[in-house]
């Protein structure tokens, strides 16, 4: 019993939004789950995964068509913390890949291109209240979750309006991993701190 615990706490579930560009821009999502748990495997595992926050469903595909430069793509990524896992703190770190991701043949003036419409498009994520960048580039939910409870990650994506026919029928990703902790091992440390900007 004790080896099928541990193994079923060293389980993790990455996810990922993708955004596919064509001509008439089309838009692909996923999401997915990651659990994060203690090193003890003598505690219960923080449970956890990413749905739609208005179904509660796990995301599977969802494709929506005729983006523009300059349009707003509306989403609702959520966190679920499982109603049997302890209370935990979560955090949400975003990935780019594709056209975005790190080209192994890219000149300095490419990366510093492709790190620009990055930084581009971060600054088109409008991310829901209770939500601080970390020292990490990962993304801190500031109060304790309680079982059972939804978290709302961020509510749409602009679409930067400088991104011509650069971008069209280009591919880029955009990977959400959603992470947490034990209420218990972050509390001590923020006695000494205000805000949640990384976990020690």
């Amino acid at each position: 019993m004790r080896e099928k615990r541990r193994k079923i706490l060293a389980a993790g579930i990455g996810g990922c939004l993708l955004l596919v560009f064509g001509i008439g821009m089309t838009v692909f999502w996923s999401l997915g789950q990651r659990t994060f748990v203690s090193v003890s495997s003598m505690e219960e595992p923080v449970l956890i995964r990413t749905c739609f926050l208005s179904s509660g469903e796990d995301y599977t595909e969802d494709r929506l068509t005729g983006l523009l430069p300059g349009e707003t793509v509306e989403c609702e990524p959520a966190v679920v913390l499982d109603k049997d896992s302890p209370e935990a703190y979560i955090r949400v770190r975003l990935t780019f890949g594709g056209i975005l991701g790190e080209q192994p043949s890219e000149n300095r003036r490419e990366q510093k291109e492709r790190l620009e419409r990055i930084r581009e498009l971060q600054e088109g994520i409008r991310f829901c209240a209770g939500w601080l960048e970390g020292q990490d580039g990962c993304m801190y939910y500031q109060e304790k979750v309680s079982p059972g409870r939804t978290v709302p990650v961020y509510e749409q994506v602009l679409v930067p309006k400088n991104w011509d026919n650069k971008i069209a029928e280009k591919v880029f990703t955009i990977e959400l991993t959603a992470e947490a902790v034990r209420s218990e091992h972050l509390e001590p440390w923020l006695l000494q701190n205000s805000e949640i900007r990384s976990w020690q």
